[in-house]
């Protein structure tokens, strides 16, 4: 529940936090509603935009690219496609029991429409939604985000009426990870998976279609766009077995086996820290954590996500079979002392600042490092250094 009742519609013109508390673990959705305008309805200098984040996570592009984007994407609010038309966003991820903060930004102007709505879901195969909801009559923009944070995919199902005006008709959009779903049944609005026809001057026509997708266990964009004046009955997001699995927690981080899949991002990069810094001082973890930071957003070889940035073959040697810390990478409470749990939460929630840029890169773009207690590797030369911090040398490459 919210810690305190707010008034809403609520126009914002600067960073607004909204905390609430969830009494159990568990999948939990996030839904909200929020409108912006592009230039022309504004008369000011720039469009209107907004984005979102949810306990310090910040959303970005798929697949990430050098330039970061955090506003033209998904899970965000772009007046220049909305003009001042409403957009909902749901996020879906797991929380621990706690107080959590939503963190909502804009460029220029926003209106969030209504409380931010959070709830428990029930059933963790097959997450439903019944919104019932009529698209605001407008041209094609952006009308329903689901964000999968952290889950699998294996199908998307919606249930929506689509209905024919003077000269036009209503279409409905679906692109699922970027990719849009294309419209078999129609030679005039292939990338409109439900679309009117002229043949509808009596009634709407109301289909429910599945697309089978087989996603693995990531983060996920599941957008329908509206053209006209649709109405979206149901969506029904099919997560499969692996929507029960357990997941990694902060209190619990224990592995699943399941070659850190399971992992959030935050996960992901806290062993990673943890594993090859935890007795080091926290801005040399720190350090170590940009590192993989550094290495995603030049992207190419490195990989497009956490996970395969850290997973590389001979890159962060704590994850090494036989390495001497590949066991508290895969349990970093395994020996159950204060001293070592202490480093783990201290990780853990340095990965989470580092995600999100709320601490700056103390090697100014380092993607490499060796301690001291060893011999110099073949890349470190004197023109890649950049900074020693305690026994650390970082360089970039």
């Amino acid at each position: 529940m919210p810690e305190s009742k707010q008034n809403f519609p609520k126009t914002i013109t600067a960073d607004f936090e909204y905390t609430f508390k969830v009494s159990a673990d568990g999948l939990y959705a996030i839904t909200i509603n929020a409108r912006c305008r592009s230039i022309a309805q504004t008369g000011a200098s720039n469009d209107e935009d907004l984005r979102v984040e949810i306990a310090g996570r910040q959303f970005r592009e798929l697949p990430p690219i050098d330039k970061v984007q955090y506003y033209n994407i998904p899970p965000a609010w772009n007046g220049t496609e909305l003009k001042g038309l409403t957009k909902t966003i749901v996020f879906i991820l797991r929380l621990a029991a706690g107080d959590w903060r939503l963190k909502l930004t804009p460029r220029g102007e926003a209106v969030i429409e209504r409380q931010p709505a959070i709830h428990l879901i029930a059933n963790l195969a097959v997450v439903e939604f019944k919104p019932d909801t009529q698209a605001e009559d407008g041209d094609r923009r952006p009308w329903y985000t689901f964000v999968l944070v952290g889950l699998p995919l294996q199908s998307v199902s919606a249930d929506v009426s689509v209905g024919w005006h003077w000269w036009d008709g209503d279409d409905v959009k679906l692109v699922i990870d970027g990719a849009i779903q294309k419209n078999s049944e129609s030679r005039f609005h292939r990338g409109w998976l439900w679309s009117a026809s002229l043949w509808q001057l009596f009634g709407d026509k109301r289909e429910q279609k599945r697309i089978e997708v087989n996603l693995q266990r990531g983060l996920h964009y599941i957008e329908f766009g509206a053209d006209r004046t649709p109405t979206l009955h149901a969506v029904s997001l099919d997560l499969g077995a692996g929507g029960a699995k357990r997941t990694p927690t902060r209190e619990d981080p224990k592995w699943t086996g399941n070659n850190f899949a399971d992992d959030s991002d935050q996960m992901i990069l806290a062993r990673m820290i943890f594993g090859e810094a935890r007795s080091a001082s926290n801005k040399a973890r720190a350090g170590v954590g940009w590192t993989a930071r550094n290495r995603l957003t030049i992207g190419g070889w490195r990989g497009r996500i956490y996970r395969e940035v850290i997973l590389k073959n001979s890159q962060y040697s704590a994850f090494n079979q036989g390495d001497p810390n590949r066991l508290l990478v895969e349990d970093p409470l395994r020996a159950e002392n204060l001293i070592d749990k202490q480093a783990w939460l201290d990780c853990y929630d340095l990965a989470g600042q580092i995600i999100a840029g709320e601490v700056d890169d103390p090697t100014n773009g380092a993607t490499n490092y060796y301690d001291q207690s060893i011999t110099a590797p073949s890349w470190a030369t004197k023109e890649n250094f950049i900074i020693k911090i305690d026994t650390i040398f970082f360089h970039r490459l």
